[in-house]
């Protein structure tokens, strides 16, 4: 029973993580479906990770963000 419910556990946290590089994927512009089937395999679920919080965002261009002390104007 203890297996059955670790097995269990451990496939949920897979789909979870594979869900979370499918949205993070999304969000930077970049393939989602690969991140998301790397995020179903084991090992490779930490690298596709790391490697999506590495790269740049595709998308930086139309999020700029400016710091200054003055009202922002869109």
């Amino acid at each position: 029973m203890d297996l059955w419910f670790a097995g269990w556990l451990f496939g949920c946290s897979l789909i979870i993580l594979s869900w979370y590089c499918h949205q993070l994927a999304t969000e930077k512009g970049y393939s989602p479906w690969l991140f998301a089937v790397l995020g179903l395999l084991p090992i490779l679920n930490f690298f596709s990770l790391l490697l999506l919080y590495l790269l740049p965002d595709k998308f930086a261009e139309e999020h700029r963000v400016y710091f200054s002390k003055f009202r922002q104007r869109p």
